[in-house]
């Protein structure tokens, strides 16, 4: 079941996407409770650089559906 998204939710999986497939830090992204959120529902996933150990962000394909659906709406 698909949640309803804030503006800031939205606006992270914009960032998101556009990131594409190499994602965000955390510092680029600046939305701790709002990315949290996008994460425990599946929109959102985190993966380790094996450089530097720093947490990449990237959109899941129902993040995507997510994104083209609020867009749809707007």
């Amino acid at each position: 079941m698909a949640i309803s998204l804030t503006d800031d939710e939205i606006g992270l999986l914009k960032q998101l996407k556009a990131a594409g497939e190499h994602g965000r830090t955390t510092r680029a992204l600046n939305s701790d409770a709002a990315l949290a959120r996008l994460i425990k529902e599946g929109y959102v996933v985190a993966r380790t650089a094996k450089v530097d150990l720093m947490l990449f962000y990237r959109l899941t394909d129902r993040g995507q559906q997510a994104l083209a659906d609020a867009i749809t709406e707007e």
